[in-house]
């Protein structure tokens, strides 16, 4: 019962501040630093709401190495937690174009300045990512990816697409990898306090003199490093329950 309660709160809050964020974005349309304040407005209200502590380790090499392509797990509608609280300034997100089809929410995504992608059609889907990578090196831009390119639910980190590493091989950018723990599992939404999230952001990783060949090598070593940092935190999560 107190799930339902939570998520119908979490629904509605999402609703108003995408209203709100509408509203603002309109004043300033496009504005890399949009979806943070607005994401910090949803997250500092849902998170004590949905009994969910949070907690991001490393937030100087965020600040330290822009700008970046920062990529982090896909894991269920608790990601706009960690979005919102997380997300650094100066970045935006990759989205589909599909998102414009819901009435205010995909409006105030796209005037936030995300970024939005036809995949269904590869020729629009290939400008709009050197689209991004004008924007990473011309504007001072970073970007969040998440390279799993759907939720896991549950089931661990899946494969990585190699989308997000060929992006910052082309901008010559950084890439930092943001592990959290599993709380697709260990967060229980009918417990009053329902769980804590933890993340950690790995050390850099440099795409400096690579091509897009390297692309698959550096998914992988991502994928490796995070898989190794998740396992790190679900147990310190697990043992101080």
């Amino acid at each position: 019962m107190l799930k339902i309660i939570r998520f119908t709160f979490y629904f509605l809050w999402l609703m108003a501040v995408t209203a709100i964020g509408l509203i603002f974005c309109l004043f300033r349309p496009f504005h890399p630093d949009n979806l943070r304040l607005i994401g910090r407005l949803f997250g500092k209200v849902i998170a004590p709401v949905m009994g969910v502590s949070f907690e991001l380790r490393g937030k100087e090499i965020l600040d330290n190495n822009r700008p970046m392509v920062m990529i982090a797990p896909h894991q269920n509608n608790l990601d706009l937690i960690i979005g919102g609280l997380g997300i650094p300034a100066r970045t935006v997100s990759l989205g589909k174009i599909q998102l414009l089809q819901i009435p205010v929410f995909g409006w105030f995504y796209w005037l936030s300045g995300n970024i939005l992608i036809n995949r269904t059609n590869k020729r629009k889907a290939k400008y709009s990512m050197e689209k991004v990578t004008e924007n990473i090196q011309g504007k001072n831009i970073s970007i969040w990816i998440m390279p799993e390119g759907t939720r896991s639910r549950g089931r661990g980190l899946l494969p990585f697409k190699n989308g997000a590493f060929r992006t910052a091989i082309d901008a010559q950018v950084p890439i930092i990898p943001v592990a959290f723990n599993t709380y697709s599992e260990s967060v229980d939404l009918n417990r009053l306090k329902a769980g804590k999230i933890i993340g950690h952001v790995l050390e850099p990783i440099p795409t400096t003199g690579l091509d897009k060949g390297d692309a698959p090598r550096l998914a992988q070593e991502s994928w490796e490093k995070m898989k190794a940092k998740i396992a790190e935190l679900d147990a310190e999560v697990f043992n101080s329950n």
